[in-house]
């Protein structure tokens, strides 16, 4: 399920791909590597469905477990999220987030 929710998001179906990874990361039992991963496809979707803070929390969590012991497959993803949220740069944050 949350390959396929990789799926979605490179096929430009954010929307899809935050419900199945939520819902797969809800239940999975994940190693720390594919944990940042799945969180890392998860801000990405975010960002791509036009919720910039929350994404910047989700990636945030991922960046977190991700940089500790280097997982590259993570913060490549992340540089892919971070390059999607350059458009809001420079407006204020709305307060909503905080949903990792």
């Amino acid at each position: 399920m949350a390959q396929s929710a990789v799926c979605h998001h490179e096929a430009g179906q954010p929307e899809r791909a935050i419900v199945l990874l939520r819902q797969h990361l809800t239940r999975g039992n994940f190693a720390p590597r594919d944990r940042a991963f799945f969180i890392a496809h998860l801000a990405g979707a975010l960002a791509a469905a036009g919720e910039p803070d929350e994404a910047a929390t989700t990636g945030l969590a991922a960046l977190g477990l991700a940089a500790a012991l280097y997982f590259g497959q993570a913060l490549g993803e992340l540089r892919r999220t971070v390059a999607a949220l350059r458009r809001y740069a420079r407006r204020a944050p709305s307060g909503n987030c905080g949903r990792p």
